[in-house]
């Protein structure tokens, strides 16, 4: 087993979903090596994700093979609860308190305090919002960037941040897809 290095949102995992982004029927190999990767722990997530996803389908929001999937990957919902997350977490509230306030309650603020604490690459689907000015209205790419992660979302790029030089990061899934290289037909682990 590897230790973990991306942190997954709800909506990377319902990428997969027939008609959504990435549609699993037309991405087969990128989701066959996700998968693989998930399943050798280099991609985790919360157990608050799997509660999103949960309550997606119950809503009926979601078609219930996304619920199918995250049973049968249980193994990757994680549910930090550890002096550096505590500590994380004080510091972030802290640094942002009105995004705080309103994404508490949400996966979106243990995505942000676990890839934090724990210097993981958090991919979303999110896009970000640099131009909001009220904290409470950021999307985790904003939130990410304005506590100092390298962030490459889409066609927003941090370009005053070395990646190299840095493991907290935001990404989306398609550079998940490059630098895994996703697309390959042959997987090595």
């Amino acid at each position: 087993m590897y230790s973990p290095k991306y942190l997954v949102d709800t909506n990377v995992i319902l990428a997969r979903a027939n008609y959504r982004n990435y549609d699993e029927i037309v991405f087969p190999i990128y989701w066959k090596n996700f998968d693989k990767l998930v399943n050798n722990g280099i991609i985790i997530s919360t157990t608050s994700v799997s509660k999103e996803i949960k309550d997606l389908v119950k809503r009926q929001e979601v078609d219930d093979q996304i619920l199918t999937w995250a049973n049968n990957n249980s193994h990757m919902f994680k549910f930090p609860m550890d002096e550096k997350y505590t500590d994380e977490t004080k510091n972030i509230k802290n640094k942002l308190p009105g995004w705080y306030r309103r994404n508490r309650k949400k996966a979106d603020w243990d995505l942000v305090v676990f890839a934090k604490a724990y210097n993981l690459i958090l991919v979303t689907q999110e896009t970000p919002n640099f131009t909001k000015k009220k904290q409470k209205e950021y999307k985790i790419p904003t939130a990410c960037k304005k506590l100092g992660a390298y962030c490459r979302c889409g066609i927003e790029v941090t370009s005053n941040i070395d990646p190299t030089q840095t493991s907290f990061q935001c990404i989306n899934f398609v550079e998940l897809a490059r630098r895994e290289k996703l697309n390959r037909i042959e997987f090595d682990m």
